[in-house]
């Protein structure tokens, strides 16, 4: 089973992640920094000390450290012979203080084991005691104390720096969740309306996403989704209007079917109708056969379709097109005036290119007078090909009717009187034409010139 992840999680860990990290090192740092400071002020404490038994014993007094219940310990050698121990050294007489040979005026640090067993540290020194006759001896001393109260310190300071750390990452915490809340609201707002949103309700057909604030990546959900909608929409209500259009197209012949045949069985000796029944049969049973065909043809290119390039000679195409359109069009030959270059060659699937063609040449035949000529123009410019079939419609389109004129079923007789013709070809061109990437553009200038153009990339 695949975890499901979380994506407000995820931000509150990683930058909870990001600070604990960087105030792990700042606090590092500042328990490193601690520690160095007590460890030097310990020294300092003890190199004090030293100077004071130094400076007492020096003239001769009693010195104010020197008693049994002193936290320091210290020792003097001359010439490797102890000459003066701390009271407090008493209850242990065969044990010495730290002493190994270091040079003339300076110091040196150690960890110790008290007398006591404790742990500790001892400072020691080795210096040039001034008589009082004049003369002078090398002297060496030794200072230890417990750390009992450094330890002490500085374990009270790590648990304060972890105890604030700990403090600090809950205040991240509280802090970067109440941010990213407040942050991801607007998507949860979305999110709400996405969920609440039902197509199917009659109430939400001009329903729109939108958001509380303009954010620059919410707004880009949400007009990717409104456009999704429209889209929808579009395709929902274009659905339904070829599934009424097919019903009707489908619907007439059969009509015509079932009532020629009623009218036959109820006079099946009227010779009027015995003569032409089985004639009307077959252009009835022909005409469902052609839109049936044509919307079979229509889904097919509506996907993607094999496609088979090869080089195709646009003048023989164009032959072959006019060969099959002369049973429909006996003047096709007068009527076109074909201004392809000779030897125009075009690497293209045949299927496809000839479709287009076939079904731009016989509208442009059917829809002009009889008397206009049909004007087929091929261009070839650097990147591509330019294929343009103009004739002179009878009638005038608006913008919308253009854009309108590559829907499937779609006349512009809303009578549909016209029996053979379904309002199939340009939505067949139109889908081959996606299938291959290639451009169309449906236009008509003001004089009634009507222009389809395919630009076909090389």
């Amino acid at each position: 089973m695949i975890k499901t992840r979380s994506i407000k999680r995820n931000l509150i860990n990683a930058i909870s992640a990001i600070f604990g990290l960087f105030i792990i090192i700042v606090y590092t740092f500042i328990d490193t920094s601690i520690d160095d400071w007590a460890q030097q002020q310990f020294k300092t404490g003890l190199k004090e000390q030293m100077e004071q038994i130094k400076i007492l014993i020096n003239d001769h007094s009693s010195p104010i450290v020197d008693n049994k219940n002193s936290h320091y310990f210290y020792q003097i050698w001359k010439n490797n012979q102890t000459v003066k121990r701390s009271l407090n050294l008493r209850p242990y007489p065969e044990l010495d203080l730290h002493h190994t040979k270091i040079a003339t005026n300076s110091n040196q640090l150690v960890q110790v084991t008290m007398p006591n067993n404790a742990p500790g540290q001892a400072l020691s020194s080795s210096y040039v005691h001034r008589n009082k006759d004049g003369s002078s001896d090398y002297m060496y001393i030794t200072v230890a104390t417990s750390t009992k109260s450094l330890t002490r310190i500085t374990g009270l300071l790590d648990i304060l720096l972890i105890g604030s750390f700990l403090l600090s990452m809950i205040i991240i915490r509280i802090v970067t969740k109440k941010i990213v809340n407040q942050g991801l609201q607007p998507l949860d707002s979305l999110n709400q309306q996405i969920k609440t949103f039902n197509n199917n309700d009659d109430s939400n057909k001009h329903f729109i996403f939108t958001g509380d604030k303009n954010y620059s990546e919410i707004d880009l959900i949400i007009n990717e989704l409104n456009n999704f909608l429209s889209i929808n929409r579009n395709s929902i209500e274009n659905e339904k209007r070829i599934t009424s259009d097919i019903a009707h197209e489908i619907k007439t012949p059969i009509a015509e079917l079932i009532t020629l045949t009623e009218v036959h069985q109820r006079f099946p000796d009227d010779k009027r109708l015995a003569e032409t029944f089985t004639d009307d049969i077959l252009q009835i049973s022909n005409r469902m056969r052609i839109i049936v065909e044509n919307l079979l043809l229509l889904q097919r290119t509506s996907s993607a379709i094999e496609l088979y390039k090869q080089p195709l000679d646009l003048m023989a195409l164009f032959n072959d097109i006019e060969h099959e359109l002369i049973f429909k069009y006996p003047d096709i030959s007068t009527r076109i005036t074909n201004n392809t270059p000779l030897n125009t060659t075009i690497i293209a699937d045949t299927f496809s290119l000839k479709t287009i063609l076939t079904n731009l040449i016989d509208n442009a035949l059917f829809y002009s007078l009889p008397t206009t000529n049909i004007q087929i123009n091929v261009v070839d410019k650097t990147s591509n090909f330019i294929i343009e079939v103009i004739n002179t419609a009878t009638v005038h389109y608006s913008e919308t009717e253009l854009e309108k004129l590559v829907q499937p079923l779609y006349q512009h007789d809303r009578s549909r009187s016209n029996d053979s013709r379904y309002g199939l070809g340009l939505s067949i061109v139109n889908n081959i034409c996606k299938v291959n990437q290639y451009q169309l553009t449906i236009s008509q200038t003001i004089n009634g010139d009507f222009s389809v153009m395919v630009c076909i990339p090389k």
